[in-house]
């Protein structure tokens, strides 16, 4: 036990204190703050559209007055056309509008800066139109009830289904594009680990067998204890990050709830209309549990394939298949995330190594139920183990054996000594 955990602590310690990490750690909230304080920045500084609204029909004017547009400031100070033209001519309003009567029907015109804001047309239509009718039904003296139904809108409502056991069930389309964040923010996090935690156990073991330290440990060390060592080094070091994160996420969500969503009310009401799941939830556990038996079974990969090289400089070579599966599996998270579930996502979603990726994405855009991913979970954590041992007995076959040939032929050394040993016992 006393080796395992010298092992275990050179391992962490080494890599906790290395520079590869600390930037690991750094990159993806340095990226996050900068994208966050951008947009901020850019809220901020946008500024309401200024417009004015004039016309020669002194009768209009009282109802021009009353038109108000979410993110427009009307200057009601401004009532003629040639005041509007000077205001805009020294950048006090970024536009205006004129209105007048053409054959009973309103008309407008609109005039606005090149090099200001653009002009909300949409939204003034809209008012526009209802200030027609207003003005047709009072042209037709048409009595305030018979305004009213003229002017109710249509009633409509919109609801998204989908089914879950086979029973239907509402869902809301802003907690749907929260499902799809989630469901990509999965995938590409998976993916970054896994590349890079495969990365570091590869080094770590090829690094000491280039060396030659290899032999020295593992006179005073077993093959075991070693490799299972350096694995839960790696798993202590994939821990400390994504406590990081959590500590990180606790903290950002308080801050968003209590300073951010107090000043905008607008963040406050799409934050009332989410429903972020809980931190145990079934579906966080769930995809916790993918993402830490995803890395493991590709650390305990990478480690093998890191002991049939003989130099740090060959490692890139045995990490490329375990990289191209990882961004294979993304880019089918990525099918799933954008609402595809045919054929190939459903497979994908319980191959181990791609797994890890894909089921998560498809739980948490509801492509799939608990049930589902409890199966291809349990798949992935046999298939974990049975590689563990296999990667261990190829580990203990080939991790004091020197080649200057390439991978396949190490791989095919390895085989050759397991066989040749087997023969002996």
């Amino acid at each position: 036990m006393h080796k395992f955990k010298t092992v275990f602590r050179q391992v962490y310690l080494k890599n906790l204190r290395s520079g590869a990490f600390i930037w690991m750690v750094l990159a993806p909230i340095v990226i996050a703050a900068i994208g966050g304080l951008i947009g901020f920045f850019i809220a901020k500084s946008q500024e309401d559209v200024t417009v004015a609204l004039v016309t020669p029909q002194t009768e209009l004017q009282p109802a021009l007055n009353q038109i108000k547009v979410a993110d427009l400031k009307i200057k009601k100070s401004i009532k003629t056309e040639a005041a509007a033209k000077k205001a805009l001519s020294q950048d006090k309003i970024d536009g205006y509008a004129t209105v007048t009567t053409v054959k009973n029907n309103l008309q407008v015109n609109y005039i606005s800066r090149t090099d200001s804001q653009s002009l909300p047309f949409t939204e003034l239509n809209a008012q526009f139109t209802q200030l027609n009718l207003q003005y047709q039904a009072q042209r037709l003296q048409m009595s305030s009830a018979q305004l009213a139904t003229l002017l109710q809108p249509v009633q409509t409502k919109q609801k998204s289904v989908s089914f879950k056991d086979g029973e239907q069930v509402a869902r809301n389309d802003n907690q749907r594009a929260v499902n799809v964040v989630m469901a990509t923010a999965t995938a590409v996090i998976m993916m970054m680990f896994i590349m890079s935690y495969a990365g570091m156990i590869a080094s770590e073991v090829a690094s000491e067998k280039g060396t030659r330290i290899m032999e020295i440990i593992l006179s005073s060390i077993d093959v075991k204890t070693q490799f299972l060592g350096k694995i839960c080094g790696i798993f202590a070091l994939i821990l400390t990050q994504l406590l990081i994160y959590a500590v990180l996420f606790v903290g950002g969500r308080s801050f968003v709830n209590q300073i951010i969503a107090k000043q905008y009310p607008q963040i406050k009401a799409l934050l009332a209309s989410l429903q972020l799941p809980s931190f145990w939830s079934t579906q966080i556990l769930i995809t916790i549990a993918f993402f830490i038996i995803g890395i493991l079974t590709y650390t305990v990969l990478a480690a093998m394939l890191g002991s049939l090289v003989s130099a740090v400089e060959q490692v890139q070579q045995v990490i490329t298949p375990i990289s191209l599966f990882a961004v294979f599996a993304y880019v089918i998270g990525l099918m799933a995330a954008n609402g595809t579930d045919n054929f190939i996502v459903k497979v994908t979603a319980y191959i181990p190594l791609l797994s890890p990726i894909v089921m998560p994405v498809r739980l948490a855009t509801e492509a799939a139920d608990t049930s589902e991913a409890l199966i291809s979970l349990a798949i992935s954590i046999v298939v974990m183990i049975l590689l563990y041992f296999v990667s261990l007995t190829l580990y203990r076959a080939n991790v004091l054996v020197y080649s200057d040939g390439n991978v396949w032929q190490s791989m095919r050394s390895s085989f050759n000594i397991l066989t040749n040993r087997k023969r002996k016992n």
